[in-house]
């Protein structure tokens, strides 16, 4: 039974890598939803999973994996989430010092209200508060493909991002299936 649910994981990480841009064709987008909602059960659930994990798809996240890797934020992402993590700041001896002065910590938390975002509907969908709220690990799964990259990969380029989705595709697999 167990290695079934690790054949299941193993493909929704690779259905997650396709919809990341794997294989450039014009459903590639379609799969990893219709994959989550196939997994449900019953066709009122699958059809509001469906809908869930394809529109939680759609918003953007680039500028936050950036931020995460490193890079300065040049531009908006979604707006939502854009104005909770710029407004944060902590005050240090009558300083303010604003999230957004740390790329990399600023990236890693917008990338988990992003994660949010997207797990959070599914989990509604299929009544499950662990699916709500599993989005939190998405930083994580990229964070740490950032850190093999660096230390042991060393390609650079995309290879952490693209590595990243496919942890992440396996870590929102499992919230559905256990």
């Amino acid at each position: 039974m167990i290695i079934f649910q690790f054949l299941w994981i193993g493909l929704g990480a690779f259905l997650n890598r396709i919809r990341g841009g794997l294989f450039d064709f014009s459903g590639n987008k379609l799969l990893f939803p219709l994959f989550l909602a196939i997994i449900c059960g019953n066709i009122e659930t699958m059809i509001c999973v469906f809908i869930a994990a394809y529109v939680g798809q759609q918003f953007g996240w680039g500028t936050y994996i950036g931020a995460l890797y490193g890079s300065i934020p040049t531009q908006e992402e979604v707006p939502q989430i854009d104005e909770i993590v710029n407004s944060i700041y902590i005050s240090l001896k009558g300083k303010k010092i604003y999230l957004s002065e740390y790329p990399r910590l600023w990236g890693f938390m917008a990338l988990g209200l992003r994660g949010l975002m997207w797990s959070f509907f599914i989990g509604l969908a299929i009544g499950r508060l662990s699916m709500m709220i599993c989005g939190i690990f998405m930083p994580f799964c990229y964070l740490l493909t950032y850190i093999i990259d660096k230390r042991f990969l060393k390609k650079g380029g995309k290879t952490a991002w693209n590595l990243g989705e496919w942890i992440w595709g396996a870590v929102i697999t499992a919230f559905m299936i256990w």
